[in-house]
């Protein structure tokens, strides 16, 4: 999986924009994913910002990395919908 991809697929599927080394909004619950030579680390920011450390995956491969992204937010998208059915 690209970039390119995993975009197509969170636009198709409704999903939060995840921010791709640096590009795009922090916010609570966001996923990202951040690049370090030739290695990849995504994981999950509260609301504050910060770090997520449970989260913290480090991956050899972008697309290993974006396969987790997609599974994070899906994961996030779910948690969100069983938060709002209690609401209710």
């Amino acid at each position: 999986m690209d970039a390119s991809e995993l975009l197509r697929i969170v636009r198709a599927e409704g999903l939060d924009s995840p921010v791709l080394c640096g590009v795009g909004h922090r916010h609570d619950d966001a996923v990202v994913v951040d690049r370090d030579g030739s290695r990849w680390t995504v994981y999950l920011v509260d609301e504050r910002e910060a770090v997520i450390e449970s989260t913290r995956r480090t991956f050899d491969s972008e697309s290993e990395a974006l396969e987790r992204v997609l599974l994070k937010l899906r994961q996030v998208a779910e948690a969100r919908r069983s938060r709002a059915a209690r609401a209710d």
